[in-house]
């Protein structure tokens, strides 16, 4: 039923599950037990049980922690089986970290009530706009982001002297300019009034400059809850990223401050997992194959799962 849905509508398997409110480690060990003449027994955990991991696969999982000491376990298994290191699924990752003492633990702050918009079907249907101050010496500067709200890909920044509304503008028109190109140049559809600019009610966005500027470039302007910057929370937590992983480096010039943002950025886009795309990079949402990536995965661990099989019925 999910892959006919799939056909028919082309929406990722992974929302599907999420709208039927099916788990998708579940969806994926029923998928797994449909190539098999007899399914495997699994216990309470969801685990095989009777096929753990390697020794191999063990110091190969213990390894790779170690030299990425700050990833989770979930974000580390994804990675793990894109690099062809060692194709567990997380809760056997979890297993081993644990047992060794090596899991990265995070405290999760409580999450407030939101009140945002409706989440994007497509990319370029919505991109979030924000600013973020970065000391660069001797003075600060402000880090504009426009990122894609359907696949948090991070579609144009700039870094301006100053926070004023041209300045903002400047750049939406950059990341403006650049769609209509590849738009113009590829067979990719645009929609009247997409992507819609979602933005707080920062002094930038709220006179009438801005809204005669997205009025001529016929765009939808969409102004989060005054005081709650959970409402435009994908850019919150981009910014976040930001300071803990991206430019933890402090900067020694303008230049040099361009230099580590334009590093970040390809590597944020093009090789950091997400968390909210089943572990995928914003590259393959924004103009990839999700499906495609996802299933290769499940190729692999359906491989890794019969050679796993083969070594234990060998011992």
């Amino acid at each position: 039923m999910i892959q006919k849905a799939h056909l028919l509508t082309g929406r990722p398997v992974a929302l599907l599950l999420d709208d039927l409110c099916i788990p998708r480690a579940s969806y994926y060990r029923w998928k797994e037990d449909q190539g098999r003449a007899e399914p495997v027994k699994r216990d309470r955990s969801g685990g095989t049980g009777i096929v753990p991991p390697t020794p191999e696969e063990v110091e190969k999982v213990k390894s790779f922690a170690l030299s990425h000491a700050a990833i989770g376990y979930k974000r580390l298994s994804w990675t793990m089986i894109d690099r062809d290191v060692a194709y567990l699924r997380p809760y056997q990752v979890y297993t081993i970290l644990d047992q060794a003492e090596l899991l990265a633990r995070r405290v999760s702050p409580n999450p407030a009530a939101l009140r945002r918009p409706a989440d994007p079907e497509r990319p370029d249907q919505v991109w979030h706009v924000d600013l973020m101050y970065l000391y660069i010496e001797p003075r600060w500067f402000y880090l504009v982001d426009i990122l894609d709200g359907y696949s948090r890909y991070l579609v144009h920044w700039r870094l301006n002297p100053t926070m004023h509304a041209d300045s903002v503008m400047l750049t939406v028109q950059e990341a403006l300019d650049k769609l209509e190109l590849e738009q113009r140049t590829s067979d990719r559809q645009a929609y009247p009034g997409e992507p819609a600019i979602v933005h707080d009610n920062g002094s930038q966005f709220t006179g009438g400059q801005w809204r005669n500027f997205l009025a001529g470039a016929g765009r939808r302007d969409i102004r989060t809850r005054v005081a709650h910057p959970q409402s435009n929370g994908r850019l919150e937590r981009l910014h976040r990223t930001h300071r803990e992983e991206g430019l933890v480096v402090e900067p020694s010039n303008y230049e040099h401050g361009l230099s580590l943002m334009e590093q970040w950025e390809r590597f944020y886009n093009h090789e950091r997992p997400h968390s909210a795309l089943d572990y995928l990079r914003p590259v393959d949402y924004y103009r990839g194959d999700p499906q495609a990536r996802l299933d290769a995965r499940e190729d692999k661990l359906s491989m890794a799962l019969a050679k796993r099989q083969a070594y234990w019925q060998s011992v």
